[in-house]
């Protein structure tokens, strides 16, 4: 029943292994990267967590509170990601088309792409979940035997929205055929917006600490934090940790497990009956009528832009091909629906906007928070953009079409929806800190520097990693280029950030009339940030440049 599983396991583990260069390379990122997020990650959660635990009263149950909204959210994640990916996995994959034409059972297929599934719409999950649950053992002094035994709970809570998605999916294909972005798109939005309708009207302030000194006010906060949720697994989990070591623990442990085995029981069930059918009805023709016009409207409108011929043939193909991969759009909807969120919660906060040394700290943060949304961004859409190419790229190279115009059409296509997105999240949550408008242009102006600089780094290690072969974004996203660009973009955000924090402090201090304001110390350090800013950009730009015109394909 395995058997496909443990040849992708193989063959995943020999091309990590194999001496090559790139592959030594792609292993060295991949061990670095959850390495500093695994230490970089539990350490911040287990000071939060300790300092938590000095609160009487109300610091350990508000650890508890914050762990289970933290596996609520995960929880969601995983199941939307796993009907967005399941799409691909399941119907829109050449290797399901090559494995459903030899006699092998469905249920190896389903299982093989099941459990593929279940990883491409959760590494990143783990990764997060890792030093969470670890840290708050940490906190609690918790014996050794927890780790592994939270290790088994994981991959069992993993389970349970992975499964529920697949489920979803099949019936969706089932009863709607081929299923088009639109109504994919839909699916996903009424998901999403009966998930936050149930938030804002249940709790929708539970992590907002009243300040004020009436007793009443607080014990009835407290309760509110003692509500929960017993028919969700993000609950089972969370008070399996909560006390890993007595008999009622265990039988959340126990109630994981039978939840986990009936849901993976139930979706392989459903799949020996509709798969197969599914998978046919999934090439049901659509008509590209609308398709055409939509097409050659944008092309017109490019057109009278002055923007040459081939550069506008250029941007129509991506935007088509954007379009026409669910995991793309997908995924881009989740982004757009869950960062007003964000900016809500940030309204909803309180923030003590009098006092410039919080002022900045929180400031700085959301700056930060906002060039971390683009590294994300970038590197789930940006960097595999020239691997989706894919074997296009040889009739690209032989073309009229110049390397460097090839080059500006995949920045701007990227820059602009990304720079959107980023101003939108600055500008808006700096009203909701209720910055001064001086403070909000500069954030604005780093912010664009931002966005410059880290597409120019996910197209140069796109160009410099890529990977023609593969038509999934998420595989190529996942790929040791992908983690590079990742790693690289984010000491990027880091080091820009530290350089601009000093001065710009200070600036804030001088609108409260609390500290002088050196221009001369605040242009020179603002010099320096582009400078390093310039070099980020260009030597990715300039490599990926050079490695894809000697490339041989």
């Amino acid at each position: 029943m395995f058997t496909l599983i443990f040849i992708r396991i193989k063959t995943a583990l020999r091309s990590i292994f194999a001496l090559k260069p790139q592959n030594i390379v792609r292993l060295t990122s991949y061990i670095f990267v959850i390495g500093l997020f695994l230490v970089g990650g539990g350490i911040f959660f287990y000071r939060v967590f300790n300092y938590l635990e000095t609160l009487e009263i109300i610091g350990p149950i508000l650890t508890k509170r914050i762990i289970s909204l933290a596996f609520l959210i995960f929880l969601t994640m995983i199941f939307l990601s796993s009907i967005i990916t399941a799409l691909s996995t399941f119907f829109r994959s050449k290797e399901v088309e090559f494995l459903m034409s030899l006699p092998i059972p469905i249920e190896r297929i389903f299982f093989s792409k099941f459990f593929e599934n279940t990883f491409y719409c959760s590494w990143a999950t783990i990764i997060a979940a890792i030093p969470l649950t670890w840290a708050f053992g940490l906190s609690q002094n918790y014996h050794f035997s927890f780790y592994p035994l939270s290790l088994f709970a994981l991959f069992l809570f993993i389970l349970i929205p992975s499964a529920t998605g697949v489920i979803i999916l099949m019936f969706l294909v089932n009863v709607l055929g081929n299923i088009t972005r639109k109504r994919l798109m839909y699916v996903v939005i009424v998901l999403i917006a009966v998930f936050a309708i149930i938030i804002f009207i249940s709790q929708p302030s539970v992590l907002r600490v009243p300040f004020t000194d009436d007793i009443n006010v607080i014990d009835t906060y407290i309760e509110q934090l003692r509500i929960e949720n017993r028919f969700l697994p993000s609950d089972h989990l969370v008070k399996f940790l909560s006390e890993p070591f007595t008999q009622t623990s265990f039988r959340f442990l126990l109630l994981l497990f039978t939840s986990a085995v009936f849901s993976v029981a139930l979706s392989h069930g459903i799949a020996l009956g509709v798969y197969k059918r599914g998978w046919n009805n999934s090439f049901e023709s659509v008509s590209s009528g609308n398709k055409r016009r939509y097409s050659n409207l944008l092309f017109n409108f490019l057109i009278k832009l002055k923007i040459p011929h081939t550069v506008a043939s250029l941007i129509v193909k991506d935007v088509r091909m954007f379009t026409r991969l669910p995991s793309q759009w997908g995924q881009a909807v989740i982004f757009l629906v869950l960062l007003p969120t964000y900016i809500i919660s940030l309204k909803r906060t309180p923030i003590y906007e009098n006092v410039p040394f919080w002022l900045a700290i929180i400031s700085f943060i959301n700056l930060g928070f906002t060039g971390y949304i683009v590294a994300t961004l970038s590197t789930r859409f940006v960097y595999p953009a020239i691997s989706l190419e894919g074997k296009s790229i040889g009739f690209l190279r032989s073309s009229p079409v110049r390397m460097r115009q090839f080059f500006i059409e995949k920045f701007f296509i990227s820059f602009i929806p990304n720079w959107f997105l980023a101003e939108f999240v600055i500008v808006f949550s700096n009203i909701a800190l209720k910055s001064t408008i001086p403070f909000t242009l500069i954030c604005a102006g780093i912010t664009t520097v931002y966005t410059v600089t880290i597409i120019s780094i996910s197209i140069g290690f796109g160009a410099l990693f890529p990977d023609f072969n593969e038509s999934n974004p998420s595989k190529i996203a996942a790929g040791g280029g992908g983690v590079l660009t990742a790693i690289l973009s984010l000491l990027y955000i880091a080091v820009s950030t530290v350089i601009i924090a000093i001065p710009t402090r200070r600036f804030i201090s001088s609108a409260f009339q609390l500290e002088q304001f050196h221009l001369k110390g605040f242009i020179f350090c603002i010099l320096i940030f582009i400078v390093v800013s310039f070099l980020f950009s260009i030597i990715p730009l300039k490599a990926g440049m050079r490695s894809l015109r000697r490339m041989e394909i």
